[in-house]
């Protein structure tokens, strides 16, 4: 009837709202007080809302689910568990590392998610997570714009022109860009019911566009563009209409990539000889040569760090070096192969194909926020690969798919699924513990960084304390242990640091970073000692961390130190030699040499090795009392 009131729009079940919650709380939590300031808290988050959301569907009414992508779940999550039996980690396999959290539990965190986002598919609980999605846009683009104008609310202390938002990194900052600003476009353009609503919507993609740019991710940005190409045949006939429009927009884009930094990101991308580029190919390289070594079941969740090294190239050491160890392959589905196999990434890539099918049609003929949801799920699919699945974000998107598959076909392929009260008490209970576990997890990251703290300052007492709160809170987080163990060898108790060391080694027995620092804690206590015993330990550490690793340039480096202090000046040359060769950017090698030739009475050949040494890096601290040496030596002095 003519000027009849709209019907009003049914309530969110309760299911919804924890889903919201988790839309916003992983795009915008962060802790101020914690030493990962985005990590733990934002965990917390997405566990005890997920299954709180799963929780309370029991308590609803049935609802349909796809049941073909539901087995496809059930038979990864099965796979999952028979890689994680013989995984290279074996406890990280299963609950995740400190740092990432992409253990099983994190996939079946994932699986939930989608399922719970196609339970809520009413106009109520949509309208609800559109402004869930809104909210995080405002929120995470709000905090970019105050972190671009230096005022940010925590100071990561980071140089960089990168914006990180309340991720912390501008890759995570990116994808989520990707994957909120269509949705939140989307959003806009369909008015979520209220006029407040649209106009924050209309913020909300403007904070997520400087976002998005100021976060200068690249894999964010080609996401977008498949994104918009996504949504051509939609929006194609308005902008032919009002080509003016169109007009503008591209010159006001060609300006600001012209005057800024961004235009010259932008173009690298199509430059095989840009460093980022060339990086992200010579990753792949060794991802796929990790997969051809275990083709079948994989590494494990969480293990490509410990497989990396045994993989790597003496080439890929020279050019990048071992600053920072590298636990992902950055794409998404070779990924998910290398910790599953080549099962697992069979069916990532037919998951990618079959969403991406979905958002097609959803973009040909949905409405407006459902063109939003299957552009944001497309776009997302698109960045991850070049980056790799995040658990601060993938249960986000996992939602806006679970709610992708249930509005493009409903009824198509599907089962109606009630989950029992009993079901839903216990998830609420699991839900519970899971809280409490976060919370642990988040008091035990605050021990973390007043121990850190403390044993800056110079207070080894009050920085043992909040160590052994940290790992008293998190027994089994090796990152406890390994703090330990930092600030025990910073107080120079190196038997308690070893302790310590093996403690986080039980929990993880082949990770090559805390290997290492066990090795250089062997060392530093034979250096001390002089015993024959401490000695041999430290060299037979330091001679299993090359056979682990040996394009590894600092394991030759600490080889031949711990050779040296044996009397094996042979060996140590040896060494050195390797580690100048694997590590090209680094005069310390060839300075080491020059010391030893000295002792050995080989001028001419310190002589050399110190050219070599300031060829590299003519500022370096050590060189000039070398070359005082040398010439001492050479006057005979």
């Amino acid at each position: 009837m003519a000027g009849a009131p709209p019907l009003p729009v049914p309530r969110p079940p309760p299911a919804a709202w924890a889903l919201a919650a988790l839309v916003v709380g992983a795009a915008a939590a962060f802790d101020p007080g914690g030493w990962a300031v985005f990590g733990p808290v934002k965990w917390a988050f997405v566990t005890t809302l997920t299954l709180l959301a799963l929780a309370l569907l029991a308590f609803g009414g049935p609802f349909e689910v796809h049941r073909a992508s539901g087995l496809a779940w059930a038979g990864f999550l099965a796979w999952g568990v028979a890689v994680s039996v013989a995984a290279l980690d074996p406890l990280s396999t299963w609950i995740g590392t400190p740092d990432r959290h992409l253990g099983l539990v994190a996939w079946a965190l994932f699986a939930a998610a989608f399922l719970a986002g196609q339970a809520v598919t009413g106009d109520g609980a949509v309208q609800l997570l559109l402004r869930a999605a809104t909210v995080a846009l405002v929120l995470a683009g709000g905090y970019a714009v105050l972190e671009l104008a230096g005022a940010a609310p925590v100071d990561l202390a980071v140089d960089s022109s990168r914006l990180g938002g309340p991720f912390g990194s501008p890759a995570y900052l990116g994808a989520a860009c990707a994957l909120l600003l269509p949705i939140v476009v989307g959003a806009a353009v369909d008015g979520m019911g209220a006029r407040a609503w649209r106009i924050a919507a209309v913020a909300g993609a403007v904070l997520g566009a400087v976002a998005a740019a100021g976060s200068q991710t690249r894999a964010a940005w080609v996401g977008l563009a498949v994104a918009a190409a996504f949504t051509l045949p939609r929006w194609w006939g308005w902008l032919h209409r009002t080509w003016l429009i169109g007009v503008a927009a591209v010159a006001v884009l060609a300006v600001t990539l012209a005057i800024t930094p961004l235009g010259g990101r932008a173009v690298s991308v199509f430059n095989p000889n840009d460093a980022t580029t060339r990086g992200r190919l010579d990753e792949w390289r060794v991802g796929v040569a990790v997969l051809a070594a275990h083709p079948v079941s994989g590494v494990g969740f969480e293990g490509y760090r410990i497989a990396f090294p045994e993989e790597v190239g003496a080439g890929y050491e020279r050019r990048y070096g071992r600053q920072y160890l590298p636990d992902r392959v950055h794409n998404g589905a070779l990924d998910v192969g290398v910790t599953t196999g080549i099962p697992g990434l069979l069916l990532s890539l037919a998951a990618v194909v079959w969403l991406a099918g979905r958002a097609w049609r959803a973009t040909r003929r949905g409405a407006p926020w459902l063109v939003g949801v299957g552009a944001g799920v497309v776009g997302y699919l698109a960045q991850q690969q070049f980056l790799f699945p995040l658990s601060e974000v993938d249960p986000v998107f996992w939602v806006f798919a679970g709610v992708l598959v249930a509005a493009t076909g409903p009824g198509t392929g599907t089962t109606v699924l009630r989950l029992p009260r009993l079901a839903g008490w216990l998830g609420l209970g699991l839900a519970g513990a899971v809280l409490v576990a976060g919370g642990l997890d988040v008091a035990a990251d605050h021990a973390i960084e007043r121990a850190l703290s403390a044993s800056a300052a110079g207070d080894h007492v009050a920085a043992r304390q909040a160590a052994d709160e940290a790992h008293r809170l998190r027994p089994d987080s090796f990152r406890t242990w390994f703090t330990g163990a930092a600030v025990a060898a910073s107080a120079g108790d190196l038997d308690l640091a070893l302790d310590r060391i093996d403690h986080s080694l039980d929990l993880s027995p082949r990770d090559p970073r805390l290997l290492a620092t066990r090795a250089g804690f062997l060392l530093d206590r034979a250096r001390r000692s002089g015993t024959e015993e401490e000695v041999a330990a430290a060299v037979a550490a330091w001679e299993e961390r090359v056979a682990g690793d040996p394009n590894n340039a600092d394991n030759h480096l600490q080889l031949g130190l711990a050779e040296l202090l044996s009397g094996d000046t042979s060996g140590a040359e040896t060494a050195w030699f390797t580690a100048e060769d694997l590590a090209p950017s680094s005069p310390v090698p060839a300075a080491n040499l020059a010391v030893l030739y000295l002792d050995t009475g080989r001028i001419d050949d310190a002589v050399a090795a110190l050219a070599r040494a300031r060829a590299v890096d003519p500022d370096h601290p050590t060189l000039d009392e070398i070359q005082r040496r040398i010439d001492s030596a050479a006057s005979g002095g």
